[in-house]
């Protein structure tokens, strides 16, 4: 009888993470028409685009309505551009009941029986007859990710959260398109009572999670699930571990944990300012660790230290990991226009290994050599990186006075 051995050399071990899928917490927003949109704001009007989406080509806008119900108003509620073919209206199930709507749960598209509300814009009120829903929990998810995963568009899939509380959805659809990033949508509601946020992460199940080698083998190989820890006290065991990462696996000198532990102490010393510290966490094991400031001045954060360890590298964490530390500003400072990200020049390869990671997460090197070296110093030589936030967000001369200005407050 013949027996195959599976050949370690040969085993893709990265496809375990791809299950992993971050968690999008939809607020209540309007999708308009191109009708609607001219009654509300004026013949010929268009959107201006305030930030652009994960969902490639869309993005919110700079504009606002309110929604009017029977018994109440939620007021300068979001636009959701570019205009669609109906107007439709996205709230949860504790926005409609507030406002005096029937709560109807629908995928998005199907509005035949849905209620509807009034519109109210600078130029007048839109009666819309039905397109309010409660969105039912989807998927969007990129053409790539979905071929790695033997997924066909508008195929249904098992969501588990395994965060604070356990939580999983059944049947939930998936949307394919052909740009854009990976999400799972849920609204305000379904966040809160499973204790999660725009950032953190949940595992795709669908149809028998299993990895074979080249040979056709199965490999049994666990599938990790990724949490994400705010670090609020120096003894919490998270922010603990963190502190040690940075320590033994990356190298930081002592002084820096110091100062670290002083910040989470007396938040207050650097205040109109924020010190954040976030861990990552597979089961109970502390493999990552983002340190970073919002500067209150220049409206921008800073990320100061992002790390994985060695052995969870190259499983897509680091991405996660930035992008919870994104939706954790963004949430907290809804004014922050870009987040300036630092690469220690000290550091050798590993310098090259982040510049090439933040590039591939759309940051843009900062030629610092342009400005008055003695308005830009750091204590030591680094390369500084820049994502905006926003469209319309601008770097330049009068921004990174401020920017380096808060810098000295926040570093010391």
């Amino acid at each position: 009888m013949l027996s195959f051995q599976v050949d370690p050399r040969k085993v893709d071990f990265k496809k375990e993470n791809k299950w992993l899928v971050p968690i999008g917490v939809s607020n209540h927003h309007v999708h308009l028409s191109k009708q609607d949109i001219e009654k509300l704001f004026g013949p010929g009007y268009e959107l201006t685009v305030a930030k652009d989406l994960a969902q490639r080509g869309n993005f919110a806008a700079k504009e606002t309505v309110n929604v009017i119900g029977s018994k109440g108003v939620l007021e300068r509620v979001r636009i959701v551009g570019p205009a669609r073919e109906e107007t439709q209206v996205e709230l949860s199930r504790t926005d409609a009941v507030r406002i005096g709507v029937e709560p109807v749960i629908r995928d998005s598209g199907d509005l035949e029986g849905t209620p509807g509300v009034v519109l109210m814009g600078p130029r007048g009120p839109v009666i819309i007859e039905k397109g309010v829903i409660v969105p039912r929990a989807h998927i969007h998810m990129a053409k790539s990710k979905a071929d790695l995963l033997e997924i066909s568009d508008r195929e249904k899939v098992s969501v588990l959260i395994k965060g604070t509380k356990v939580v999983c959805y059944h049947d939930v659809l998936v949307r394919i398109t052909e740009t854009g990033e990976t999400e799972f949508h849920i609204d305000t509601d379904e966040a809160n009572a499973a204790f999660v946020d725009t950032g953190d992460l949940a595992m795709i199940k669908h149809k028998e999670i299993i990895i074979k080698d080249n040979y056709g083998n199965i490999v049994e190989l666990g599938v990790d699930n990724i949490k994400f820890i705010r670090g609020k006290k120096p003894h919490d065991y998270a922010t603990q571990e963190g502190l040690r990462l940075l320590r033994n696996v990356f190298e930081y000198p002592y002084a820096m944990q110091r100062l670290i532990v002083e910040k989470l102490l007396n938040p207050n010393k650097i205040a109109p300012h924020k010190f954040y510290l976030l861990t990552a966490l597979a089961e109970d094991k502390v493999v990552g660790i983002a340190t970073f400031y919002y500067l209150a001045d220049a409206n921008l954060g800073y990320v100061e230290n992002i790390g994985i360890t060695p052995e969870f590298r190259n499983r897509g964490i680091g991405s996660f990991l930035y992008h919870k530390v994104t939706s954790i500003l963004e949430k907290e400072h809804p004014d922050i226009e870009g987040v300036l990200l630092e690469v220690r020049k000290t550091c050798g390869k590993d310098m090259d290994n982040r510049k090439s990671f933040f590039l591939n997460l759309g940051a843009i090197p900062v030629d610092t050599k342009f400005y008055p070296e003695e308005k830009f110093k750091f204590a030591e030589e680094v390369l500084l990186m820049f994502k905006p936030l926003m469209v319309d967000a601008s770097l330049n001369t009068k921004t990174l006075e401020k920017a380096f200005h808060d810098l000295a407050e926040v570093l010391g």
